[in-house]
C-alpha cells in the first residue's frame, strides 16, 4: 500500500483523534496565558468558614478544577483522561461550572469540546477566552439531550451559526442568548422550527426583530420567560408588527399568553399602547421590566395586578401619583425598583439628568405607607432619586422608610442619593424588644453622605453578606465597627472611599484581621 502523503496522513489525523491518547492537541488543550481585565472597581471579598460539611462530589470537583493545570503538565494527564470519560452525563455541567469559576483563562476550546460538551446543560459566556464558533458548532454533539443552552457574550459569531445549532436541540426547555449581538432572524426562525418545548428564552442584547417572535410566541405553549431587553431594531412600527401578527384587539381574535409570567422589556422603545398590549396578552404577568423605556402613563398599568411579584420602573417618566397608584394595587409585590423616576432616558442605561427627578420626601412618605404592609416585599431600589431627602433636617422620610420598610427587606439600594445621610440608616437598629433584627442581606449606599457615624446602624443587621460604600466618607474604624459586627459580611465595596489606603481597599478584610 502506498504511503500517504503528508497533507493526507495530517488531515486523516484531524479527523480520527483518539481523546484518550494524548496528540499534539493536547500541548494546547490548556492555555497558560491568564487573561486579567483591568478594573477600578475595589472589591474585598473573604470565604467564610463553611456550616456544613460539603458532598464528596463537590470536594472532587473543587479539587481537580483547583489543580488542572499542574495535572495536565505531570505526565500523567491520559490516566486522568480516562476517569473524565467514565464521568456520567449528569456531572458535566457541574464539574464545567467550578471550572468557569476557579480557572476559566486556561480553558482551551479544545479541552472545552473534548470533554465538557456533555450532559443536560452547557454554558458558553465570553469570560472564557477560548471559546470561539467551533466550540459553539461542537454542541450539537449533545443535541438529543440537551435541555439547557446558555450562551452569553459571544458577540463575534454570526447569526447562521447559531441557528445552524439550534437547529439540532429539539428537546430545549432554556436557551440563553444574552449578548450574543449577532443572534437575528435565522437564530429565531431556527426556534419557532425546532424548540417547542421552551419555558425559558433570553434574547437580550441581540439583533432579533419583533416580528420573528410571533411563530415562537405561537409554538412555545410552555413559554413562562422572555426577556429582550436591550435590542436596538425595536421601534414603534417594528413592535406593531407583532401585535398585527399575534391578532388585533378589534377582531376579537387576540392571542393570549396566559403561561408567561416573566417579561423583561428594559432598554426598548416601546410605548404605553405595548405595555398595555403586553398587560392584555399576558394576565397572569409576575414580574416585569419596564426600565429605561419612554413610557409615560400605560392604564392598564394603573389598574390592580395581585399577580404581580417584581417590578422596575427605573428610569422611566412614570409620574409619582401614578407611582402611587400602581404600588396600591400590587398586594404580593416582592420587588420594587424605582431608580430616578422622571430621568426619561429612554433606552439610555445612564442616569445623567439628576434635574429631572420627580420622586420627592412627600412622595416617599406615600409609597412607604403602601410598602409597609407589604410582607412579602423583599426588595426596594430608589438609585438615583436626587431629590430624595434634600429637604429638612428631622422628621426625615428616609428615616422613617428604613425604619418602616427598609430594615425588613433583604435588599436595600439608596445609592447616587447624595443627600442621604447616616442618620437616616438609624432605622436599622432595633428600639423595641419585640422587634426582629433587620434582614438586609444586602446594602448599596454607593455615593451617599453617609460617614463613620453610620457604623452603629449598620452593625445592627447581622444578616448583612454584601455591602457597597463606593465613594463615601466611610474609614477604616467604621467599618472595622461594622465587621466585627457582621459575621456573615463576605463582599465589601469600597471604591473610592479616601478613608481608606488605595491599597487597602481591595484587601481590607485582611486589613481588619491583621488589626
Amino acid at each position: 500500500m502506498a504511503p500517504k502523503s503528508k497533507t493526507a496522513k495530517s488531515s486523516s489525523k484531524k479527523r480520527n483523534i483518539d481523546i484518550g491518547h494524548k496528540t499534539q492537541d493536547d500541548e494546547d488543550l490548556l492555555t497558560s496565558k491568564s487573561v486579567n481585565l483591568p478594573s477600578s472597581s475595589a472589591w474585598s471579598t473573604r470565604t467564610l468558614p463553611l456550616t456544613h460539611v460539603l458532598p464528596l462530589s463537590t470536594l472532587c470537583l473543587k479539587t481537580f478544577s483547583v489543580n488542572l493545570q499542574k495535572i495536565h503538565s505531570s505526565g500523567n494527564w491520559q490516566a486522568q483522561v480516562e476517569w473524565l470519560k467514565l464521568l456520567p452525563d449528569s456531572v458535566i455541567p457541574r464539574l464545567f461550572a467550578t471550572l468557569r469559576q476557579t480557572c476559566p483563562s486556561i480553558l482551551s476550546s479544545n479541552f472545552i469540546t473534548a470533554y465538557l460538551l456533555r450532559g443536560p446543560s452547557v454554558t458558553l459566556t465570553d469570560d472564557l477566552p477560548g471559546v470561539n464558533k467551533n466550540t459553539v458548532a461542537a454542541i450539537i454533539r449533545s443535541g438529543e439531550h440537551l435541555k439547557e443552552l446558555v450562551l452569553r457574550g459571544l458577540d463575534k459569531i454570526p447569526d447562521e451559526n447559531f441557528a445552524s445549532v439550534i437547529a439540532q436541540l429539539p428537546v430545549l426547555q432554556v436557551l440563553v442568548l444574552s449578548g450574543c449581538t449577532k443572534v437575528g432572524s435565522k437564530t429565531v426562525a431556527a426556534i419557532s422550527q425546532r424548540c417547542p418545548n421552551l419555558t425559558k428564552l433570553n434574547l437580550n442584547y441581540t439583533s432579533a426583530t419583533p416580528i420573528s417572535l410571533a411563530p415562537v410566541l405561537k409554538l412555545c405553549a410552555h413559554l413562562n420567560t422572555l426577556k429582550l431587553a436591550g435590542i436596538s431594531n425595536w421601534t414603534e412600527a417594528t413592535i406593531g408588527k407583532l401585535w398585527a401578527a399575534l391578532g388585533d384587539d378589534t377582531e376579537g381574535d387576540t392571542f393570549y399568553l396566559p403561561n408567561l409570567t416573566n417579561i423583561n422589556l428594559r432598554q426598548l422603545s416601546i410605548s404605553d399602547f405595548d405595555v398595555n398590549q403586553v398587560l392584555t396578552r399576558c394576565p397572569n404577568i409576575q414580574k416585569l421590566d419596564l426600565s429605561f423605556t419612554p413610557i409615560h402613563h400605560p392604564p392598564l398599568l394603573l389598574t390592580p395586578h395581585p399577580n404581580l411579584e417584581k417590578l422596575s420602573l427605573t428610569s422611566t417618566q412614570i409620574s409619582s401619583a401614578d407611582i402611587i397608584s400602581i404600588l396600591t394595587g400590587l398586594p404580593n409585590l416582592k420587588s420594587l425598583s424605582a431608580g430616578a423616576i422622571g430621568g426619561g432616558q429612554g433606552s439610555s442605561v445612564a442616569i445623567s439628568n439628576t434635574s429631572a427627578m420627580t420622586l420627592t420626601d412627600q412622595t416617599l412618605r406615600e409609597i412607604t405607607d403602601i410598602l409597609v404592609e407589604y410582607n412579602q416585599l423583599e426588595s426596594v431600589s430608589l438609585v438615583g432619586n436626587t431629590k430624595l431627602g434634600s429637604v429638612g433636617r428631622i422628621d426625615r422620610a428616609f428615616e422613617d422608610f428604613v425604619k418602616r420598610v427598609g430594615r425588613k427587606c433583604k435588599h436595600l439600594n439608596l445609592a447616587g442619593i447624595s443627600s442621604l445621610k447616616s442618620s437616616d440608616l438609624s432605622g436599622l437598629l432595633i428600639d423595641d424588644i419585640e422587634l426582629e433584627p433587620s434582614k438586609l442581606q444586602e446594602l448599596v449606599l454607593n455615593n451617599t453622605g453617609v460617614n463613620d457615624e453610620v457604623a452603629p446602624y449598620i452593625s445592627a443587621c447581622p444578616n448583612l453578606q454584601t455591602l457597597e460604600l463606593g465613594s463615601t466618607k466611610i474609614s477604616e474604624e467604621g467599618l472595622f465597627t461594622i465587621i466585627d459586627s457582621c459575621s456573615q459580611l463576605s463582599r465589601l465595596n469600597l471604591t473610592s472611599c479616601r478613608g481608606v489606603g488605595v491599597v487597602d481597599r481591595r484587601r481590607f478584610f485582611e486589613v481588619w484581621e491583621e488589626r
